[in-house]
């Protein structure tokens, strides 16, 4: 969706964007063989043209922060389909929001491949999670924007400076509305029986369960939940990006 997108360039906003793909400027390279562009001056043709050639090469290098810096936040996922070997899945657990300072209890890491759990008081530092993070190109979590991402700034000191795709707010423009679950079910999306009645709440209970008392089952159900909140994120992304780019581009083949 990115080479489709023309967001990112001086003095091109959503009106003018639009305006191209209703005319068949579909993509980066259809742009670059018109001579000429409607309202567009020659020489402001020119510096688009020079931007675009840049953004070929910043996405040829992975350095998606190029797009990130130009982008709207509610429109990063369109780098989902090209930037997908540098993807990280992420979703957090905290201590719950009515003890005062609430700290993160989980961080669950999926690239696609392999989940990976940091957990307070065994693994979770922030050079873990920066460790984690280094060559991620594209952030997706589900209402990372206000929860997660700033959690993980204000606790660990851990910053995200590349693009997020906040899959909440994106899911929100196909009228997919409510939690994490909702947009589950409305997908299809089923959880194993033993974490299917774990919310937010029980996420709270289950780790004091394991601070307090030291119950190892309570923290293998915790980290299970946690595990399935961020897989569930890759096929809710899938979904989203592809839908999203249906009907944005309707004339595109």
């Amino acid at each position: 969706m990115i080479r489709n997108s023309f967001i990112f360039l001086s003095g091109i906003g959503e009106c003018r964007e639009r305006w191209l793909w209703e005319r068949g400027v579909l993509t980066w390279e259809e742009f670059l063989g018109r001579e000429r562009i409607g309202w567009m001056s020659s020489e402001w043709k020119r510096r688009l043209e020079r931007e675009i050639e840049e953004a070929e090469r910043s996405l040829e290098l992975g350095d998606s922060c190029f797009f990130g810096r130009r982008m709207p936040v509610r429109e990063h996922w369109r780098l989902y389909g090209d930037l997908k070997g540098g993807v990280r899945f992420l979703d957090i657990e905290t201590t719950g929001l009515r003890q005062g300072r609430d700290e993160v209890t989980v961080v669950g890491v999926y690239d696609g491949g392999e989940y990976r759990a940091y957990i307070r008081g065994l693994n979770l530092t922030r050079e873990a999670l920066e460790r984690e993070l280094e060559g991620c190109t594209l952030l997706v979590t589900f209402n990372g924007t206000r929860f997660d991402v700033p959690f993980l700034r204000a606790r660990l000191g851990v910053r995200v400076e590349v693009p997020h795709a906040d899959l909440c707010s994106a899911s929100r423009r196909l009228g997919l509305r409510g939690g994490m679950k909702v947009v589950e079910a409305a997908l299809g999306l089923e959880r194993e029986e033993e974490i299917a009645g774990v919310d937010g709440a029980e996420a709270v209970r289950l780790w004091r369960r394991w601070e307090r008392r030291g119950e190892r089952e309570a923290l293998e159900t915790l980290v299970e939940y946690n595990r399935r909140d961020v897989l569930n994120l890759l096929p809710i992304a899938e979904y989203v990006y592809s839908e999203l780019r249906a009907r944005m581009l309707p004339l595109d083949g």
